[in-house]
């Protein structure tokens, strides 16, 4: 029942995705036609993890109270997206900012990622995703805005706005996650405080 669920959620997200605008195609002979607004992800959903209840603090095991649930946004299954308490608070000081500049608030994908998630990403995306036990966001110091080229892909305006000013408020795109990084990931940002 429960993978059904997930399979719903997945659903409904893709179709939210789905009924944003994208540019249209140019006639035939005439400029070329713009990159791809969808999603560049192409594997099975994914959530962001609740805290860990009796966690012991290690990777993907993280006890409710060293995590702070973020304010303005919940996963497709309503699970709210947790950091630990001090990224949290840098995050929603980082939103305000954002907020002002583009007049929404900072879209999220993905935040902490308890073990099993993350032996799940592994057993599913291969060597992509991170050894379980070793994923950023299993020490809730990571997160992914969706992973929409239009929006937060190379050279948009979000992603350049987060890479210029997101050091101020303690979170940084990594830089093996860079266009020429060891993984390039236009979505995924960490905080160093």
């Amino acid at each position: 029942h429960q993978e059904w669920q997930q399979a719903q959620a997945a659903a409904a997200a893709v179709a939210a995705r789905a009924a944003r605008p994208t540019p249209a195609t140019p006639p035939t002979g005439s400029a070329p036609a713009a990159p791809s607004c969808d999603t560049t992800y192409s594997g099975p959903p994914f959530y962001t993890s609740p805290a860990t209840a009796g966690g012991d603090g290690s990777n993907g095991r993280l006890p409710p109270e060293a995590l702070t649930a973020i304010s303005w946004d919940v996963d497709p299954r309503g699970t709210p997206y947790y950091l630990t308490n001090a990224a949290a608070a840098a995050l929603e000081r980082l939103n305000g900012a954002f907020r002002a500049q583009f007049g929404h608030d900072l879209d999220l994908d993905l935040t902490y990622r308890d073990y099993d998630t993350q032996v799940a990403m592994r057993a599913a995306l291969g060597s992509v995703a991170a050894k379980p036990g070793t994923s950023s966001h299993g020490t809730g110091l990571a997160l992914d805005v969706p992973e929409l080229p239009c929006e937060y892909g190379w050279d948009t305006s979000q992603r350049d706005w987060l890479v210029s000013n997101g050091p101020a408020y303690g979170w940084v795109s990594p830089s093996w996650a860079g266009r020429n990084g060891s993984n390039p990931e236009y979505w995924h940002f960490e905080y160093r405080g």
